[in-house]
This record gives C-alpha cells, structure tokens and sequence, in this order.
C-alpha cells in the first residue's frame, strides 16, 4: 500500500463545547463523466464521477478522490458464530477476499503509473492522492468501479476547555454515578474481560488513571503496543500519544480510574486501545475503523481480528447537519463482527434537524447530552436523522464532565463526545456480566432503548417515550442490568455429565432422597421426574450395567439420606444398584412394577393425595417431557397409557388415586379418543394438545401467568428434559421444548408472554445450538 501527504481540499473539524468535530462531506451529486474528458468508445462500463472531482480536473488538471468499488460481501449469518476469535476472522475473510478480487486491475494500474495511493478492505474503495482526467477517466470505465468520489482533509483543533490539575472529591463523577454504574461494581461488574476502542486524538497512555487499564500494559512494569495503538496520524508510531486532549478525556470516561479519588470511568474493569484517527484525513478515521476490526502490529502488518475490541467509541462527526453516509461499510463490518459502535449527535443545537453524520444514520448508536439537572443540554444536536429516524437514539451525561487529561492532569469538557463514552462503557458493563450478550449487537441496542429513563420532550417531534431530543431517554445502566435476559446452560459432555449439571444448580449436600433412573430409556425417568420434582430432589442418569464415574461423584457430593431407583433390575441391574450405595453412603430401594406402566403406578403411589393426575403415552416421550414438570410443581403423579388402551396398572392406580381431574398429555395420534373416553370413567378428563410436542409443551405452560425462569429443551433429546423436569417442577417454574437451532414461533410467543429474567438451556450445544442463544436475545431484549 502507497502512501503520501498531498494537499487536497481542506474540511475543518471543530471542537463546539469540546466536541471533537468535522465539516460535512462534500460528496456532492454524483454526475457522468464530463464531455471534455477522453471518451473510450461504446464504454460496457461507465462509473459515475462526483462533480467536486470534475472540479478539481478543471481547476487544477488533477485531483484527489475516492474510487469506490460495487461489490459488497453477504455480511448475514455472522452472529450465528459464537466463538469471538472464529466470528472475526470469518468477516475479516469476507471483506478481505472481496476487495482483493475487485480491486485487483485499479491496482495494478495505479501501480503502473506510480500513483500514490491507499486501499481499504474495510468499506472497499481506494483513497488516491493525486490524478490527472486521462486517469480519472480510465478508472470511471473499469468494470466493478461504482463511482469516483471526493476526498477531503480534516484538522483537528486545539481544546479550549483548561485542564483542571487538582484532584476531585473522594467520590465517582457525577455521570457516572448518575447512570448508576457505580451499582453495578458493588455487583462485582466492572467490565473486566471487555476491550474498548477509541477512535479519537490518541490516548496519553501512561495517565495515572488509564495506565493500569491499556491492554498493552504487560502487568510486570513493561508494555507492549504491538495491536493496541495504531498511529493513523504519523506523529507517534511507537506508543500512543495524545497531542490535542480530547481522546485522553474520552478513554478516561470509558474506563479511567487512578486507584484513589480519580474514579471518573464507567467500567474501570475494561481494557483500552486506540487510534488516532480524528482527524488528520479522511483515509486516517476510514483506517482506524478497519484497524479495529483487526488490530495490526505497530509496523501495520500481521492483522489479528482475534484482537479486535469489543466496544468502539466514536466522539466526532460533521459539524452541519448531515445524513452522509461516511464510513457506513465499516458500521456494518462492525455489527457483522460483534463490535459495538458508539457515536456522538454532535452539538449543533437547540435547533432541531441538526443531528451529524455519522451519528444521524440509522446504523449507528447516536447519543446526546444531557446535564446534572436532567436537562438536555442547548448545544445537544436534535434529530431527526436518515429517513426521519429518531436521533439521538439515548443521551446520556456530558456536560461537565471531568475526566483525565493529557499532563496527568484532569479537564472538565461538555458535549456529546463526553456523553458518548458513557454509553460505550454502559456496554462493557452489560458485556462483561452477561457473556451471552457479547456480540449481540442488536439486542444489547433494544436492551439499553428498552431501559432508558423516558424524559419526555416535544420540541423536535416523537413520544414522551422516544424523541429527538433525548432518543429512548436518560442512560441508566442499572436498569439494564435488571431487565437483561440472563442465558445459562447447564450441560455435560453427555447425558450423564448434565444430569448432575441440572443437580448442580439446586441441590446442596446433604438432601432427604437422590432418585436414579438409567439413561438408555426414558419410560421409568418420565414418572420419576413428577415425583422427583414434587420431593424437590434431583434425578440422576446412570448406565444400565455400569455406574458413571460423574454420577457417582455427585451421589457422594449430595450426601443423600437415602437413594431410589427407578425401574427394576432389567432398567438398572444390582451390581450398580450396590455401586450406587457405595457412592452414595446410603441405603438404596427401587420403585418399579412389572412394566413401564406398573413403575409409573409404583411411583405415583409415592406421591401425596392429589385431585389431578396427568397422564401420557407410554410409547413415546416427547408429549410428557414438559408434563412430568408441571405434574411435579403441583405435586400431582403421572401416569401411562398405551395410544389405544388403559394398561390394567394405571387404572388400578387411577381407582386408588380418586382424582377428580385427569389431564391428557397429547393429541389423538398419541392417546385415542377411545382412551380419553375410558380415562373419563374416573374423573373430568382435560386434554392438553397441540400440533406437535412443541405446541403441546406450550399448552402445559398456559398454567402459568409469568416466569422468572424458563427451562428450555431439545424436543428430541429426552435425558436432559426428565432431568431438566425434575428442576423445573422443584422450582415451579415452565419447560418448554426447542428445536436444535431454531425456536418454533409458538414457543417464542410464549416465552415472550411468559417474559422471564432467566432462561436455563438444558444440554449441550449438541442438542441445543448456538443459534438458540442469539434467538433468545432478539426475542427477549
């Protein structure tokens, strides 16, 4: 890649209030080729060449521009990939092998001919310093160029705000506590293992209150700024350096925090890194953005998106009004790899229509600045933004903001780069305590909007509740915390190791009963589970001829008073019935009858009176898998049937049992009409059904008006669901079934109506994938 300083055309970047700013692009409307121009004959192809361009041809005989290409790679179905280091790579490949094969003939021509120039993989397009109209025209008429653009120049200003040298009081700044983070480190969440980014001025990187926070810091007194800074600007390739101010107070709210009285950063667990990209050109901030996506060593090679931050704050936009869409293609590279950008409004206010670009495109997480007061303040830009959007999309505090500041010292600057950061650290909190949320671009954007103090106000147009003065509302991060959905997964590398994951969660040493039952067939377990989960007790899977060592290990952690089986010999044989009391220190009995249908009376028999019993189908597990759940939270039995006839044991039960209501588990396909007909000699019968397991799980679930906790489950995998059934009734609180990488639509309606603080996957990603997680997020923000 070539580069060189050349003069171009100037565009001023500004601090209004302390807000590091920049004019609005003059990308003009793009136009053909100008008649003047040398023409190829009958061109297959011609780009269009924005007007400034022509311009500076005219004037000048050469200009600078950029040369966008049109193809984009499929940046979809990324979020599908959990692994952090795996998602990143895949979207660095994507842009990578994309640009590389659209941009190849432009090089090599620009190479031909000595060009000076720069290519970006990031947003696809070359930035060419300096080239004459024959060149111009050439490269309007290669195939795969979508346009020929004009470059620009930004200069970033001096900070006028004087640093304040002295330290603050012995508290967190106002801000900070003002969005309740302060109640989130008495949590323990901090932020830690989250790495933020600041595209900015620099960093002064040896502050007493960030040195402790770079990533580069090694911990033994030396520092490595190999991936962590990138000088975009040239003025200091070896370390960070901060020549105007304005990035040193943004990383400080970030996540700054000298030990003593200086608590004056959001999530002072989070680690930084910069670039200095505002804003010494526009390829300077296009190249931050690209270097964030995959950190480079400080020569600007061996990129590494396994690097990559998590959080990237972007305190700078247009100081006019503007929907331009600057670097767009890096928002959306940004989002594909799980990175969460985060951009100032600007500070054109009180008028409304003053949002800058980028903040103002939909894309993008704008943010506005409000004061102590709760008073959104006059400098605040004002939506709306790309296509009427509401912007900004929340405010959060930015005037007075003290912070660090280069010197060692501390500054107290106002606008909405202050209020930026905060946002941006809000996110590192939420990151770090829910590492589910990582990555979810989409659901941690409704999880803030969805938490925000509605701050009504009508000036610009929207709701009470979302406006373009405040967006959704006032930050409050503890509010988030509360309303964030919390994803869990209890497994095991089989279904053995999870049943005592399910225990784990529950259960203490020194319990009244553990129930056994064998992991090769689920008839004896479907019973069990009611039971298990009506004596709050766990159940426990184990080989028919053979004791798993995790089982036994667990029987001797719970400390049981007593162990029972479920199933005779032919289910779980004597030799591990006695390995089972060994493990267990405790005497062992079986329920069991002469069939499934006979165990199941034998355990219902177990149960205290009850005026409902459920009944299943003994020939299949998936109607029952939810029922045996919700059987135990009412401390009701289960029985079985066969599809066509009542096994003489279950209506001995049912003789003995004398409920007065009978509940049906399953379709007429499960269990006949027939059978319910026989079934309503002994009581009111109620059948409880639907198309498919996962309907009728739904229909079980209709008994509950909310749920802290839902318990989610493969609908083919049964091991994990008769556990699972067993914490679920003991708990009461519902089980629903899921596909392996899908949640069927009734059972998202549901759990959206249910509307639970936790969700509890139950298995492995084997059964239950990746994708189960990401789903849940969008459903539940």
């Amino acid at each position: 890649m070539h580069t060189r300083k050349t003069p171009s055309r100037r565009w001023l970047a500004a601090l209004a209030g302390a807000s590091l700013i920049v004019t609005a692009l003059h990308t003009g409307a793009a136009v053909g080729a100008d008649p003047a121009l040398p023409q190829t004959t009958s061109p297959e192809h011609q780009a269009n060449v924005a007007q400034e361009v022509l311009d500076d041809l005219d004037a000048a005989g050469e200009a600078a521009f950029w040369v966008r290409f049109d193809a984009r790679p499929d940046l979809g179905g990324f979020e599908q990939l959990t692994d952090w280091d795996a998602r990143g790579q895949a979207v660095y490949d994507a842009l990578t092998s994309t640009a590389d094969a659209s941009q190849a003939s432009v090089r090599a021509e620009l190479d031909a001919l000595d060009v000076d120039y720069q290519s970006f993989w990031a947003t696809n397009a070359i930035a060419v310093d300096r080239a004459d109209a024959d060149l111009v025209q050439s490269l309007a008429h290669t195939d795969g160029v979508e346009g020929i653009y004009a470059r620009f120049e930004v200069t970033p200003p001096t900070v006028e705000t004087a640093p304040l040298n002295e330290h603050g009081p012995q508290a967190v700044e106002w801000g900070v506590a003002d969005i309740n983070a302060d109640d989130l480190w008495a949590q323990g969440i901090t932020g830690e293992g989250i790495v933020v980014a600041s595209i900015d001025t620099g960093v002064q990187w040896n502050h007493p209150a960030l040195v402790g926070h770079y990533r580069g810091n090694n911990g033994d007194g030396t520092f490595d700024h190999n991936y962590n800074w990138f000088d975009a600007a040239g003025t200091s390739p070896g370390a960070p350096v901060d020549n105007n101010g304005h990035g040193t107070h943004v990383t400080g709210t970030m996540v700054g925090d000298d030990g003593g009285t200086n608590q004056i950063g959001v999530a002072p667990g989070a680690t930084w890194i910069a670039a200095n990209g505002c804003c010494p050109t526009d390829a300077a901030l296009i190249a931050s953005g690209q270097w964030t996506l995959a950190p480079t060593d400080l020569a600007g090679a061996n990129p590494d998106p396994s690097k990559r931050p998590h959080v990237i704050n972007n305190s700078w936009g247009t100081l006019l009004p503007s929907n331009d869409p600057f670097m767009e293609d890096v928002s959306a590279a940004w989002a594909a790899a799980g990175q969460f950008g985060v951009f100032s409004n600007g500070n054109s206010g009180p008028s409304c229509n003053t949002s800058g670009s980028p903040g103002s495109r939909i894309i993008n997480y704008s943010v506005g600045n409000y004061t102590s007061s709760h008073v959104i303040a006059s400098s605040s830009s004002r939506g709306a933004g790309q296509d009427g959007a509401i912007k900004p999309d929340i405010s959060a505090p930015g005037t007075a903001v003290r912070s660090s500041f280069p010197g060692s010292s501390y500054a107290s600057l106002t606008g909405t780069s202050m209020a930026s950061p905060h946002v941006a650290g809000a996110v590192a909190l939420l990151w770090s305590a829910d590492d589910q949320l990582i990555g979810n671009v989409d659901a941690t954007r409704a999880l803030l909007d969805g938490s925000a103090i509605d701050t009504a106000n009508d000036q610009c147009g929207g709701t009470a509740g979302n406006n373009n003065v405040f967006g959704e509302g006032r930050l409050d991060v503890l509010a988030a915390l509360q309303s964030l959905l919390i994803v869990d997964r209890l497994s095991g590398p089989d279904r053995y190791a999870t049943s005592v994951a399910i225990s784990q969660e529950l259960h203490d040493p020194g319990i009244a009963v553990a129930y056994v039952a064998t992991g090769a067939a689920f008839p004896d377990a479907l019973a069990g589970a009611a039971l298990a989960g009506s004596d709050s007790a766990p159940v426990l899977l184990t080989g028919s001829s053979h004791l798993p060592s995790v089982t036994a290990t667990e029987l001797g952690r719970l400390d049981p008073d007593q162990v029972v089986l479920f199933g005779g010999p032919g289910a779980i044989s004597d030799d591990v019935a006695a390995l089972i009391g060994t493990a267990a220190g405790a005497p062992v009995t079986r329920l069991f009858g002469a069939d499934r249908y006979a165990t199941a009376a034998a355990i219902a028999a177990e149960l205290p009176p009850s005026d409902t019993v459920y009944v299943a189908t003994g020939q299949a597990f998936a109607d029952a898998l939810a029922g045996a759940a919700r059987a135990g939270a009412l401390d009701a039995p289960l029985l079985l049937v066969t599809s066509d006839g009542l096994p003489a044991a279950t209506a001995a039960a049912l003789t003995s049992l004398a409920p007065t209501q009978i509940r049906l588990l399953g379709g007429e396909s499960a269990v006949s009409a027939g059978v319910e007909t026989e079934l309503g000699t002994y009581a009111t019968v109620t059948r409880i059904s639907g198309a498919n397991r996962y309907e009728t799980a739904v229909e079980v679930s209709a008994d509950y008006p909310s749920a802290e906790t839902v318990y989610l489950s493969s609908g083919t995998a049964w091991p994990d669901a008769l556990a699972g059934g067993a914490l679920a009734g003991a708990t009461h609180q519902p089980l629903l079934l899921t596909q392996q990488q899908i949640i069927p639509g009734v059972v998202g309606t549901e759990l959206q109506r249910l509307a639970p603080q936790r969700v509890v996957l139950l298995g492995g990603e084997a059964v239950l994938g990746p994708e189960i997680v990401t789903a849940l997020h969008a459903l539940l923000p």
